[in-house]
């Protein structure tokens, strides 16, 4: 199916496609796409992008700004599908990046994702005239994981993302990644991913996703998601000296967090160490990677796009 030069129109990167060659999420989702799509496939993947609304963004009741946001950048809803964002699909999705992560920032990342169900949205690019995949214009809108990286244009910036690792929503980076991550998502249900891109619009996309919004919603109490917040609600909890002294070393950047200890402290003051205070602090102040380790598979540029190493089709 990707014969010949057909891989640069899911991806400008060939290391990338290498590393994928034996991963079974890809071959899965690589055989789900064309068996549903055919010969349109990579055309059809180009023109779509894939946003995950996650718990946090549900928490923090942003969810509605963030769609608001999106649609309008050209970006139309297709179907919406709940799901579990689980330990298995944190593992699968950021396989390749994830090499580098501490066992600390692995952990958070589980407990953030795991809050409770998220939602995985297909949305239509309607830019006129496209200079690369749908998917890369939604990655390079939402910004780094980084806020050191991110401008106030980005949308995790506009959502009020302020940590590492609390960061609200997620997209696949390119047209490649789009196949592999809603293969590790959802499994045999991507199908009805491919199968909503061949379909005209539907006038009622919109609305679904609202109601899916509103559910999650009501399912869920809400929370500021302000780092400075958490940490006077949690300090104002511990008695013990030692542990406030650590603590205060850790606030003001004198030390990295060590979060065995943290949630161990927090659990002897009666404060939930899984709670969203707790996994705030942890993501703003724990050690995320590892030194001199080199990811799996590094970012793609929109320059490899626009130069040609990718290869954007012609819409039908």
């Amino acid at each position: 199916m990707l014969r010949d030069e057909r891989w640069r129109s899911l991806t400008a990167d060939q290391e990338k496609l290498r590393a994928y060659s034996d991963d079974e999420w890809f071959k899965s989702g690589l055989d789900g796409a064309y068996e549903v799509l055919g010969d349109d496939a990579s055309r059809l993947v180009q023109r779509h992008a894939v946003l995950v609304i996650q718990p946090d963004c549900i928490a923090g009741r942003t969810a509605e700004r963030c769609v608001e946001h999106v649609r309008g950048q050209g970006f139309e809803p297709v179907r919406t599908i709940r799901f579990h964002f689980g330990a298995e699909q944190t593992a699968g999705i950021w396989h390749y990046q994830s090499n580098i992560s501490t066992p600390d920032s692995l952990d958070i990342a589980d407990q953030v994702c795991g809050k409770g169900d998220s939602l995985l949205v297909l949305l239509r690019d309607t830019t006129a005239e496209p200079v690369m995949p749908a998917s890369l214009r939604l990655t390079d809108l939402k910004g780094r994981s980084n806020p050191a990286k991110r401008t106030e244009h980005h949308l995790r910036t506009i959502l009020g993302a302020r940590t590492v690792l609390v960061v609200l929503v997620h997209t696949p980076d390119e047209p490649v990644d789009l196949i592999r991550e809603t293969s590790v998502l959802l499994g045999p249900r991507m199908r009805e991913l491919y199968a909503a891109m061949a379909e005209p619009a539907s006038p009622d996309a919109a609305e679904d996703l609202a109601a899916h919004i509103r559910d999650l919603n009501a399912e869920s109490d809400p929370h500021d998601l302000d780092p400075q917040a958490a940490w006077d609600r949690v300090t104002a909890r511990i008695a013990d000296p030692e542990v406030l002294s650590t603590l205060d070393k850790v606030r003001h950047g004198n030390e990295k967090l060590d979060w065995q200890w943290f949630t161990g402290s927090l659990a002897a003051a009666g404060v939930d160490p899984r709670g969203w205070d707790a996994l705030l602090i942890g993501s703003e102040h724990i050690e995320h990677d590892q030194p001199g380790i080199p990811r799996l598979v590094d970012r793609v540029s929109i320059e490899s796009w626009t130069n040609g190493e990718g290869v954007l089709l012609t819409r039908a």
